[in-house]
């Protein structure tokens, strides 16, 4: 009886670990892929300040509005030296969980990399699978980029449609990674949201080259 016991322990404890590294591996994946979609998909600061007037650049003002508006434009850089010298860092918020690619929907679309997105989503019409709550600390990106879940943006602003910050740059949902039966390619899903009511979403599939996760096409799901 006591044998019985200690071997379904162990058994809990092994699933517990399989669950943990199954976790884990979606974060590793979104920590490779992620920077390479900022940059594809031209993610960037939103609330960049004002430029100088463009009276100042008139080339028929006088030499006293010259100075002044060389003035001007001297405050003004000294304004961006002095943000991006206390954080110069992409700031992105990213729901805090992932969500389930819609199989049904994405079946009724015609890509040329249909039949690789098939064999990745047959590979889960049996699989039961739940969706993850992503564990910053386990999401390793470069230290250009600050990522924050979206709870923590909602304590943080009280409108975060409207966040005055010069560094953020929207809002991301991530969906769950799925991948074929040997693991070597890999489908996720990326919805992007710069503003409140403006945004796009992307079917991303990726591959996996020497342990690393890159990029292999980016498939417009939908834009607003």
């Amino acid at each position: 009886m006591e044998t019985n016991k200690i071997a379904y322990l162990i058994l809990i404890f092994i699933s517990f670990q399989c669950c943990q590294q199954n976790k884990i591996s979606d974060e590793k994946v979104v920590g490779d892929i992620l920077p390479q979609l900022i940059d594809s998909l031209r993610i960037y600061e939103s609330n960049v300040p004002p430029p100088p007037p463009n009276s100042i650049i008139n080339t028929s003002v006088s030499a006293n509005d010259s100075i002044i508006a060389k003035r001007i434009i001297k405050e003004y850089e000294q304004i961006i030296e002095r943000v991006n010298s206390e954080d110069s860092r992409l700031l992105i918020g990213i729901s805090d969980n992932s969500f389930f690619i819609d199989f049904e929907d994405l079946s009724s679309r015609n890509y040329s990399d249909s039949l690789l997105i098939n064999q990745i989503t047959q590979n889960y019409t049996t699989r039961k699978i739940s969706n993850t709550t992503w564990n910053l600390n386990h999401i390793q990106i470069p230290p250009d980029y600050e990522l924050i879940l979206k709870s923590n943006l909602e304590e943080k602003y009280s409108d975060i449609w409207n966040i005055r910050d010069r560094r953020f740059g929207g809002i991301i949902a991530i969906s769950k990674v799925y991948y074929n039966s040997n693991s070597k390619f890999g489908l996720m899903q990326l919805d992007n949201y710069p503003f409140y009511g403006d945004g796009a979403s992307y079917f991303i599939i990726i591959e996996r080259i020497q342990k690393e996760w890159k990029v292999k096409k980016i498939l417009l799901n939908w834009q607003s």
